[in-house]
């Protein structure tokens, strides 16, 4: 009994700093396995179980605000990926005391966006000039420094990266999912002779977002029934 108890509590510090040594048991193979089984998990919950806007309420003013054309949706889509990963993962090198840790993300944060403006000027320069304030106040997104301050000093590399990459592609998929929704439905008003961009109203995508954190609160209970009946 009391090494069934230990075997989850080892699994879930696998990704943890200093919880490998403690968790690996086994064979090379077996633990190759299991980082990319926890690794594939921690990519899923940040694009879908977990996701950082629809779920974790993280991030709402650029989708909301900004997230009404599917060109506004590629650019803060782009900054977020160039922004996120690099100051993450510093963010998890970095070996400095708890208290200064949210103010050196968001100088990180700060820093990281100079290539992501000049990156999406170059791609997209119509769709990053049309973005004003939004772009700028990616510095302060609060999935960029929530992860880097509260996740990433805790968990090895690996994680890290995988936890970016599966908030950036949630962040992404809510936002495209909300702009092209929005266009929609602004043309759909417009050809009826209603008033022109409706979609761009902030009230269109706290709706819309609303209904999609529902449709994935739906898929998590769903999920967690199965796991109870499996077990």
């Amino acid at each position: 009994m009391s090494s069934n108890k230990k075997k989850p509590k080892a699994e879930s510090q696998l990704m943890e700093k200093g919880g490998r040594r403690s968790s690996a048991r086994g064979s090379k193979k077996t633990m190759h396995k299991r980082l990319i089984k926890e690794s594939t998990g921690i990519f899923l919950n940040g694009l879908v179980f977990r996701n950082p806007v629809a779920i974790g309420a993280l991030g709402l003013f650029p989708v909301v605000g900004a997230g009404y054309t599917m060109q506004n949706a590629a650019v803060l889509s782009l900054m977020m990926l160039v922004m996120m990963l690099p100051v993450c993962v510093l963010s998890g090198w970095m070996k400095i005391p708890v208290w200064i840790r949210p103010a050196a993300a968001l100088v990180l944060s700060g820093v990281m966006y100079l290539p992501a403006t000049a990156l999406a000027k170059w791609l997209m320069p119509q769709a990053f000039s049309a973005l004003s304030i939004y772009a700028v106040l990616m510095i302060g997104n609060s999935i960029i420094l929530s992860r880097a301050n509260d996740y990433a000093p805790s968990h090895i590399t690996l994680a890290v990266l995988m936890d970016s990459l599966g908030c950036t592609a949630g962040f992404s998929a809510v936002i495209f999912l909300v702009a092209a929704l929005r266009e929609i439905w602004g043309n759909i008003v417009k050809d009826t002779g209603g008033v022109y961009h409706a979609g761009a109203y902030p009230l269109v995508g706290f709706l819309l977002l609303g209904v999609i954190a529902a449709l994935i609160q739906h898929t998590n209970a769903k999920r967690a029934v199965a796991e109870r009946k499996a077990k």
